[in-house]
């Protein structure tokens, strides 16, 4: 009996012993993942600080864009008809323009923009172990959608971390993961080339870098085969 009430007491102190040091742990990954989120988003803001002096410049932009393409319509109409030995033309230009409408939406709508900005290195390419391409890139770097579409789920995994899902309204969907935070919620919109998220360490990584994966009707292809830019 005596060596009972000894050990049973020995236990109980182990078991509150590991209790704390399991505690500890977590309370020290959940340190690490905030101080990282605040060092991400306070590198954002110093990056937005520089891109509102640019504002009025991209508004402008947005704002002569349908003037702009009435003029290349116009121009490509006018170069057809002095071509005097060419064949009539036998598309209007309210045809010609539903053309370049539709092909901008294909455009717009297919993944095909590099998804961080900035520099940034290839650290994992993909293979049939890995279905994805991994941007290494400094902590707080933007994220961006690599095509317009619905936000499908965001979320935070175990081991991809805080992560982002987007169907882009067709055959594509692109996979965003390791975030240091996310600037998205799941269902809404998303343009071509919109800041979503900062890249960041979550999850199962080593070290910052982006995660990301594209989809074919819920397959995965390897996203060099679409991304427009990348390093030979």
């Amino acid at each position: 009996m005596k060596k009972f009430s000894v050990i049973i007491p020995i236990l109980i102190l182990v078991l509150i012993l590991v209790f704390i040091y399991k505690e500890n742990r977590k309370l020290k990954l959940e340190n690490r993942h905030m101080e990282q989120e605040l060092e991400s988003i306070d590198l954002y803001l110093k990056e937005l600080e520089s891109k509102i002096q640019n504002n009025r410049k991209d508004e402008y932009q947005r704002v002569s864009k349908t003037d702009k393409m009435n003029e290349f319509l116009d121009e490509f109409l006018h170069e057809q008809k002095k071509n005097k030995t060419d064949k009539i033309l036998k598309i209007s230009k309210e045809e010609l323009q539903e053309k370049l409408i539709q092909y901008e939406i294909k455009i717009r709508f297919t993944p095909d923009l590099i998804p961080v900005k900035g520099e940034y290195a290839i650290s994992q390419k993909y293979s049939g172990k890995h279905s994805a391409l991994d941007f290494a890139a400094v902590l707080g770097t933007e994220v961006i959608a690599a095509a317009a579409g619905e936000v499908l789920s965001v979320y935070e995994d175990k081991y991809f971390g805080k992560v982002i899902l987007i169907d882009h309204l067709n055959d594509y969907s692109t996979f965003y993961a390791h975030l240091a935070k996310t600037l998205i919620e799941s269902e809404v919109s998303v343009e071509k080339g919109q800041t979503i998220g900062l890249v960041g360490s979550s999850g199962n990584s080593s070290a910052p870098h982006l995660h990301f994966e594209i989809m074919v009707n819920g397959e995965n292809i390897d996203p060099e085969d679409l991304l427009k830019g990348l390093p030979e």
